[in-house]
């Protein structure tokens, strides 16, 4: 019957991990195929690369055309939430002030610090399904801002 004591010697189904990392190289298997960390390391490095691409391109009025993107992908979503008690010349104005804010932005007439603003407001009016008409009213203006060129609205 064996004593418990851990110096005894037993033949164990499973190696401890400080017995592994004390054994010598040629002893030890290795956990994983050498494949498996060169893959993984090439891999890392090339998403990180494709990263910087990406970040370098979206600078200047690619950001724009790419902000401009998001704006006329969203409106899409944004116009199926319309509450029943928005009128139609509110949805025309609001329409009219933000095709005004994106044609702006594509000619690069606004930074996008001014646009910022009315990306929070859109956000947080599709983020609960329903667009009301105090909510369009604040985005209508939010545009007309980021359209003139005003900072309202930045923290």
């Amino acid at each position: 019957m064996p004593s418990g004591n851990f110096d005894q010697t037993q033949r164990r189904p499973f190696r401890f991990p400080a017995d592994y990392y004390r054994a010598s190289l040629s002893e030890v298997t290795p956990i994983l195929p050498r494949w498996v960390p060169i893959g993984c390391g090439t891999a890392s490095a090339v998403i990180l690369v494709l990263l910087f691409i990406g970040g370098s391109l979206l600078t200047g009025s690619h950001l724009a055309e790419f902000t401009d993107l998001v704006i006329g992908t969203s409106l899409g979503e944004l116009r199926s939430m319309y509450a029943p008690d928005v009128m139609q010349y509110e949805k025309d104005r609001f329409d009219t002030e933000v095709e005004r804010m994106r044609a702006a932005l594509r000619d690069g007439k606004v930074p996008m610090q001014n646009v910022q603003p009315f990306m929070r407001g859109m956000q947080s009016s599709i983020a609960d399904k329903r667009v009301t008409a105090e909510e369009l009213e604040a985005l209508t203006k939010t545009a007309h801002d980021a359209a003139e060129g005003k900072k309202k609205g930045l923290k």
